[in-house]
């Protein structure tokens, strides 16, 4: 669990760095320990906390861009039907 201190830091760092499209991996490691994964997580889950209701909503809502276009989209997890057409095909070869 971080503390609220971290958390204004990582506001403030990515306010900082937005117009410039966010900091480098070794600014994120020397700043927070993080990888840059583990940072827009972290700050994913700031944007989404009461925290972020006493942002200014532009500002709330250009982090949460930043986060959802640097975070990919989680994949589906295969069904049973698509393992048996692929398979299918493979014996099909």
């Amino acid at each position: 669990m971080s503390s609220a201190i971290e958390d204004n830091r990582i506001i403030e760092f990515a306010r900082r760095r937005l117009p410039y499209g966010g900091g480098s991996p070794g600014d994120l490691l020397v700043e927070f320990g993080m990888t840059p994964a583990d940072y827009l997580i972290r700050l994913g889950e700031i944007c989404d906390s009461p925290v972020a209701l006493r942002l200014h909503p532009r500002l709330r809502a250009d982090l949460r861009n930043f986060v959802a276009a640097r975070t990919p989209a989680p994949r589906a997890a295969p069904n049973r039907s698509d393992q048996v057409r692929r398979g299918s095909r493979s014996a099909a070869v």
